[in-house]
């Protein structure tokens, strides 16, 4: 039953626990485990003759494998093999232990222990040293919150506080507790070097037998804002010197320096500011976009961008999708009138926060009137001739306004002065049943007070007033036509008259009247 229990913990323990990404990282700890397996012993013992290790597993061992090899990069394996031994000893657990031969050794070297194949990374790793002779300081890997970000190097913050960094180190047990340290650094935006590393000495070191810890003072570290690139090595009292590790600092001590700007008028704000330069004035539902530009003073720097919409009514929104072009480039069409805000929140890698925001008139737009009747569009100041009896229509449901005011017109339609109807948008015959003439004035007015007006008179004549103009108009056809045949006849009767000439036949003298002589 003791076992039993002792499994379950165990089980729940590996469910909660955080697998550390790198093997050397959960050795820092005895009893530390990776995937259920545990490890006893900690970083930095020492082995003359036998090295010994033990620990336990939730997993079977038959595949399991150890390597020892020293801690210079691609070294060869100086031991390897199997567990010496693997007892079960409760249902899915297993305790195991390493035994093995080292007094051929004489090296700072590493304790690999893989699952199965050697190709994949170790569960867990101990750095030991064996023999007498060849031991040396040696830095762990180690991690900041911002690991990753740059070339897998551990990323640390000088901004606003000073800096102190924990590195985990093994001393050979024989030093005492003296050691030095020993930094470089250069310029790196990207992670790489821009320039020779050189001593950098504006920091402040303690030790101890597990790690050093490094501070910086913001003060005095004299370096501009940016990203740097640092090794770090560690030597013991006998000036044994450890192996090389990087990370990187951002030195980030001033805030981003953010402007907005929009495409009426030429206006801009800078951060920190809550008025633009130049007013900016837009018609309701016209757009108008902003853009940001945002300087943090050095290369690499990531910023958040968060905009904020402040309506006329001070209400408070967020951009929509659609209202959001990219992080730094937003457009509006905004449907309200009155004064608006866009506010910008830039937070830098550092934690640093500018504000900034931008203010804007919306100016209302006044209804478009448009009166039809049939298919002809009433101007200002017409005049519309209409008889008694026949049917029309006067529509002004054309008439336009903004997307957001147009469903929400009142049109009223005034007679003589005199008040007809309101909310109706046509009037027809049945408005206007005796002859006359009728001064109408239409007032159109959105849900924001603005108006528009239209005015035209319209006389409706009476059927005999109708007739007798009819009749004149006759009259004066039918004498326009009689005088055009007249004219035509005229014409026609000059054209055909032409002058005849009479021929008279000549007498010849001569001949003839000699030849009737006897």
């Amino acid at each position: 039953m003791g076992g039993s229990k002792c499994c379950i913990t165990l089980l729940i323990f590996c469910i909660i626990s955080p697998i550390l990404v790198t093997p050397l990282s959960s050795a820092q700890h005895p009893n530390s485990q990776s995937h259920g397996f545990i490890i006893s012993q900690d970083n930095g013992l020492t082995f003359d003759d036998v090295l010994y290790f033990n620990g336990s597993s939730t997993a079977p061992l038959s595949d399991y494998n150890w390597v020892i090899s020293s801690i210079e990069k691609g070294a060869p394996a100086l031991e390897s093999g199997k567990f010496t031994s693997v007892v079960a000893v409760a249902d899915s657990l297993w305790e195991w232990e390493i035994e093995v031969n080292v007094t051929a050794h004489d090296c700072t070297c590493i304790l690999h222990i893989f699952s199965s194949d050697l190709n994949h990374p170790p569960l867990v790793s101990r750095i030991v040293y064996l023999g007498q002779i060849n031991h040396q300081p040696h830095i762990l890997p180690f991690f900041s919150s911002m690991n990753g970000l740059l070339h897998e190097k551990p990323l640390f913050h000088l901004s606003q506080s000073n800096l102190s960094i924990d590195v985990p180190v093994v001393m050979p047990q024989n030093s005492n507790q003296e050691s030095f340290v020993k930094l470089g650094i250069c310029p790196a935006p990207n992670g790489f070097c821009l320039t020779e590393m050189i001593d950098f000495f504006n920091f402040n070191a303690s030790s101890n037998q597990e790690q050093i810890t490094v501070e910086i003072d913001r003060n005095s570290a004299d370096l501009s804002d940016g990203f740097w690139l640092l090794n770090i090595t560690v030597s013991d009292a006998l000036l044994r010197t450890s192996n090389t590790e990087h990370f990187m600092i951002l030195v980030d001590q001033n805030l981003p320096s953010v402007t907005l700007s929009c495409d009426v008028n030429g206006a801009q704000s800078d951060a920190g500011t809550s008025n633009s330069q130049a007013q900016i004035i837009v018609f309701e539902s016209n757009p108008v976009s902003f853009s940001a530009s945002v300087d943090d003073g050095y290369v690499g720097a990531q910023n958040i961008l968060t905009w904020t919409l402040v309506l006329p009514d001070e209400s408070r929104r967020a951009l929509t999708v659609d209202e959001q072009l990219s992080e730094s480039l937003i457009t509006l069409n905004p449907d309200m009138p009155g004064i608006w805000s866009v506010e910008l929140l830039v937070r830098d890698t550092a934690g640093w926060l500018s504000h900034s925001s931008v203010d804007f008139s919306v100016l209302n737009v006044q209804p478009i009137i448009k009166v039809e009747l049939d298919s002809f569009v009433v101007t200002n100041d017409a005049t519309i001739s209409l008889s008694v009896g026949e049917n029309w229509t006067l529509n002004s449901s054309k008439t336009s306004d903004t997307h957001n005011d147009v469903d929400d017109l009142l049109h009223t339609w005034y007679v003589n002065g005199n008040t007809l109807v309101t909310g109706k948008k046509m009037l027809d015959s049945s408005d206007f049943t005796k002859p006359g003439e009728y001064d109408i004035l239409l007032v159109v007015e959105d849900d924001n007070g603005a108006t528009s007006e239209l005015a035209f008179q319209v006389m409706i004549n009476s059927i005999d007033d109708s007739s007798a103009i009819s009749s004149e108009t006759r009259f004066l056809l039918q004498s326009g036509i009689l005088l055009f045949l007249a004219i035509f006849g005229l014409i026609a009767f000059s054209s055909r008259k032409k002058p005849r000439k009479t021929v008279v036949p000549k007498w010849v003298s001569g001949n003839d009247s000699s030849d009737d002589k006897p």
